[in-house]
């Protein structure tokens, strides 16, 4: 029987980085990871010249942890900013309308970007504008995304920008999405101030071409660079690959994790695996913990890959992508990344690089289709909407089985009920993105001050 200070159940970003804190700490962890491989939903492929992210391309600036860690592991040399972009569009209908400049997440930061946005009609810019005199809800209580759009900025900014831009970012159904767990300062704006929208003048700083520490950023050798790097500074020894955790058991000093024929000891666990294992997991111990878990919902997406001779597409990619307006537009795609646009080191000279985007809440069979059926709607769908007239040099297809947690309406009451049923078992712990965190940023955060409560705890 092998034993540590503390067990981590799951390999993805946030049980390496729990396990790189604990080392660091001088905590003796183990990591236990199902798959073959580590690093989660982060996983890039190099081929022929291309870097191919199948999952997460980027981490965002402004929340520093995800950057600190970069830094701190030796990588901040690697550190690439977008490109000097044209900004990002939205498919509605058959056209792509240009987001417009000053803005974040969608909403027009200046009068002019509000008076020049052609994605909504006239009567819809006349309602946007409004939303300053709209009385602010006096309610604290949690409320879908779908909701507060509405509420604030009238119902055609639902379908043509909470649901393709927020909504497209988890892949989820903007009715049921919290605001709270995912855009909590849009709901502090209007609390405090009694508004969401906040005007600048004319020439104020245009957020598409941002400051140092604001905006996103990735890492030149791909995403996965950030996972070598976290491993390269643990024992190597300390993860165990293809070794699902099957059974979690207290003991006098702690806890047990049965995994196949081994068993692990440890003073303390930390559950960073998906919400329902965690709920299978907490099953013989807690039935309200594992019920709450098991309330966690997720969603399949699959992402594709595709590459174009540059003179065959005849829009000239001079952005960032477009998300798509589902309700209104004929197309299965949810987005689509222009990559080679976007970053650099990404793609030979002369080759665009794109990703599209399919599946999610309101697509949830797609991933079922063979990898040459999803190519094929990946690859007419662009064909269409960016005028490709040629057939794809690349084509890689990536599938991500219940790998989206959905942080639906009383997502953070239930996380927050959750760690009160384990304070009743000390020494288990749970992280990552089926519970606070939203993004790479917040499941680095999590996962260290996770193994800062071990040591503590210890």
């Amino acid at each position: 029987m092998a034993s540590a200070d503390v067990v981590i159940i799951g390999g993805g970003i946030t049980g390496l980085t729990a396990a790189y804190e604990a080392h660091r700490r001088g905590v003796r962890p183990i990591v236990l990871e199902a798959s073959p491989r580590t690093g989660g939903l982060i996983a890039t492929e190099h081929v022929d010249g291309f870097t191919i992210e199948a999952g997460p391309d980027s981490i965002l600036a402004q929340k520093r942890a995800a950057l600190d860690l970069v830094r701190e592991l030796g990588l901040g040399d690697q550190i690439l900013q977008v490109r000097p972009p044209g900004g990002a569009f939205v498919l509605s209908g058959s056209r792509l309308f240009r987001l417009p400049s000053p803005s974040r997440l969608g909403l027009p930061l200046t009068w002019r970007a509000l008076a020049g946005y052609n994605l909504l009609p006239w009567p819809a810019r006349v309602r946007m504008a409004m939303e300053p005199l709209v009385r602010a809800r006096r309610s604290q209580d949690d409320e879908s995304i779908g909701s507060f759009f509405r509420r604030r900025f009238g119902a055609s900014t639902v379908d043509l920008i909470a649901q393709p831009l927020l909504g497209g970012i988890h892949a989820g159904d903007i009715e049921r999405l919290s605001m709270r767990a995912l855009f909590p300062r849009l709901l502090d704006a209007e609390q405090s101030r009694g508004r969401v929208l906040e005007m600048r003048g004319a020439d104020a700083a245009d957020p598409q071409q941002p400051p140092a520490d604001v905006g996103f950023r990735s890492l030149r050798d791909g995403m996965s660079a950030l996972v070598r790097a976290i491993e390269q500074h643990l024992p190597e020894t300390s993860i165990r690959r293809s070794s699902p955790a099957d059974r979690l058991e207290r003991t006098a000093s702690g806890w047990r994790v049965a995994s196949g024929g081994d068993a692990f000891e440890a003073r303390a666990v930390i559950v960073a695996a998906p919400a329902f294992v965690a709920a299978r997991l907490f099953a013989p111990l807690d039935d309200e913990a594992s019920r709450l878990c098991a309330e966690v919902p997720y969603v399949s997406t699959a992402s594709v890959a595709l590459a174009w001779p540059r003179p065959a597409i005849a829009h000239p990619l001079a952005g960032t992508g477009f998300v798509v307006a589902r309700r209104v537009s004929d197309v299965r795609i949810t987005a689509c990344t222009w990559v080679s646009s976007k970053w650099t080191h990404r793609a030979p000279d002369d080759v665009a690089l794109l990703r599209a985007f399919i599946g999610g809440a309101h697509d949830p069979g797609v991933v079922d289709l063979d990898d040459e059926e999803i190519a094929r709607i990946a690859r007419t769908d662009l064909q269409r909407v960016l005028g490709i007239g040629a057939a794809p040099v690349l084509t890689r297809v990536y599938r991500w089985r219940n790998a989206g947690a959905q942080h639906q309406v009383g997502q953070l009451a239930r996380v927050a009920a959750i760690e009160g049923r384990l304070a009743r078992h000390p020494g288990l712990l749970v992280a990552g993105s089926g519970f606070r965190s939203v993004g790479i940023p917040d499941c680095i955060a999590d996962a260290r001050a996770a193994a800062a409560r071990c040591t503590i705890a210890g």
